[in-house]
């Protein structure tokens, strides 16, 4: 059985990722994941988290992914959620090497949606990812 791995982030990109993902898998009878990011600095200096907050963002990032397990079910697909911290691209290349994805599915664009580039995470991942990438606009 294939196996996809999506991340998610709540973008607009990101939510056309997650339903590229859910088409691909019930036309494929592929197992479904879903992956999302506790970003961290590479420098622990520059921005720690407050406790509170990291607590804010890490719920934030449990309902994401708990919608995306909602979203899917209600299109009879079983969803995996999965929760890394660290850099974004560095943190959804690990998942996908480790649960061995056969697709990687991510939306492509900024953050800010101002730039009509890949944006960076997306960059970054399509160039060093071992696996099959698809970009979702």
């Amino acid at each position: 059985m294939p196996k996809i791995l999506v991340a998610v982030n709540g973008s607009p990109s990101s939510e056309k990722a997650l339903e590229t993902a859910v088409t691909l898998a019930q036309s494929q009878n592929a197992r479904l994941l879903a992956v999302t990011v506790l970003d961290r600095p590479a420098n622990p200096h520059l921005a720690p988290l407050t406790d509170e907050l990291e607590a804010r963002v890490r719920a934030r990032l449990d309902e994401l992914l708990q919608s995306a397990v909602n979203f899917t079910r209600s299109r009879g697909v079983s969803l995996v959620p999965i929760l890394r911290e660290g850099h974004a691209a560095e943190a959804i290349l690990a998942c996908a090497e480790q649960e061995q994805v056969d697709l990687l599915v991510l939306g492509a664009g900024s953050a800010t949606g101002h730039d009509r580039g890949l944006g960076s995470t997306a960059d970054q991942v399509s160039n060093h990812c071992a696996c099959a990438v698809l970009l979702a606009k």
